[in-house]
């Protein structure tokens, strides 16, 4: 992993997302960059509708400027490390379209970002962006909300429906085990809404590892009425460190009709972080 994106608003859990990353490039040897992206401001409008820009906007964006900068610098101080590069950037602009347009130049490994804030303000606005990163980036995105301990990555989850294209899927889920030496557990949830026989599916499974030649796994078949938090419940009971589920470009489509897809309903009711991935399903 060579370049590794950690986006921050200087929150805990912008806090917790670059300990974790810290911990994937200690292990990788990749360079850190650190963005936060300042919005600007548009400006003021008087009742007739006339746009009106107020002189004192530029003052107040240069000292903002100035006061995220000196952050980011005591951020790359502060988390120096001899195993890999650490490098910061002050954008300004959409945050979703400038992180989107960094991922691309860096032709970006990995981003690492905290999962929705504290307060219900940062809850809508960081929220909304995590979310829209999910589902939209051609590239890894990794939520967090509590700093793992020591463990690091020792147990994966990965949770397929068996419906996606496992290439890329599989190759990340390698990378990581080979950097972390991790088992990982493939399971395919089972629920009265999308059931398959067991040992028809086990079937299914070990053919995707024996493709991929995986070592140190287990292949499971797990039911739950929901799907969500079988998933869930599954990485409890295997102690996992790591999530890993594919998001189908249909998640921004069963947002609207169910409230949300699988992946963003296990981030919300899990602590562990999640690994995600978007791709296309398969025809």
């Amino acid at each position: 992993m060579k370049n590794i994106i950690v986006c921050t608003d200087f929150s805990i859990k912008s806090h917790n997302a670059l300990v974790l990353a810290k911990r994937i490039a200690i292990k990788a040897k990749s360079t850190i960059h650190i963005v936060h992206v300042l919005e600007p401001i548009l400006g003021n409008y008087f009742f007739s509708g006339e746009f009106v820009k107020d002189p004192m906007d530029d003052v107040f964006m240069i000292r903002i400027a100035e006061k995220v900068t000196a952050e980011l610098h005591t951020l790359e101080i502060s988390n120096m490390h001899p195993n890999f590069d650490i490098k910061v950037k002050l954008l300004i602009g959409d945050p979703y379209q400038k992180i989107k347009n960094l991922t691309e130049e860096l032709n970006a490994d990995l981003v690492v970002m905290g999962y929705k804030g504290v307060t219900n303000a940062e809850d809508f606005f960081l929220g909304s962006l995590t979310d829209k990163v999910i589902r939209s980036l051609q590239c890894p995105v990794l939520t967090v909300k509590e700093v793992m301990d020591e463990r690091s990555f020792d147990n994966i989850v990965y949770a397929t429906d068996l419906e996606e294209d496992h290439t890329a899927m599989m190759n990340l889920i390698l990378r990581f085990q080979d950097i972390f030496g991790s088992t990982v557990h493939i399971v395919k949830m089972n629920n009265k809404n999308n059931f398959k026989n067991e040992m028809e599916t086990k079937a299914v499974l070990q053919r995707l590892v024996d493709k991929y030649d995986m070592k140190n796994y287990t292949i499971n078949c797990y039911s739950h009425e929901d799907e969500e938090y079988g998933v869930v419940h599954f990485a409890d009971e295997v102690g996992a460190d790591l999530i890993v589920m594919g998001v189908h470009e249909k998640s921004g489509f069963r947002r609207l009709i169910s409230g949300g897809s699988i992946a963003d309903e296990v981030t919300d009711h899990t602590f562990r972080p999640v690994l995600t991935y978007r791709f296309q399903t398969v025809k």
